[in-house]
């Protein structure tokens, strides 16, 4: 699942590997362009050793 029909405002977030927010994605992607800092972004989506490339990596990353 790339796109959450049901509520057609989550994306499929491969931090965590469910759906989350666009509002969360936005959060995320921009505290990974440094936009913000690191602490603020919940523990569950560093669990992945790399999950700034991930992130970076990810089709929804410029979304």
């Amino acid at each position: 699942m790339d796109y959450d029909k049901k509520t057609s405002m989550s994306v499929k977030c491969p931090l965590i590997d469910a759906p989350i927010g666009i509002v969360e994605c936005s959060e995320n992607s921009d505290i990974v362009r440094g936009l913000f800092v690191e602490e603020s972004l919940p523990e569950e989506y560093k669990r992945k050793a790399n999950w700034k490339d991930i992130c970076k990596n990810c089709k929804w990353y410029n979304y």
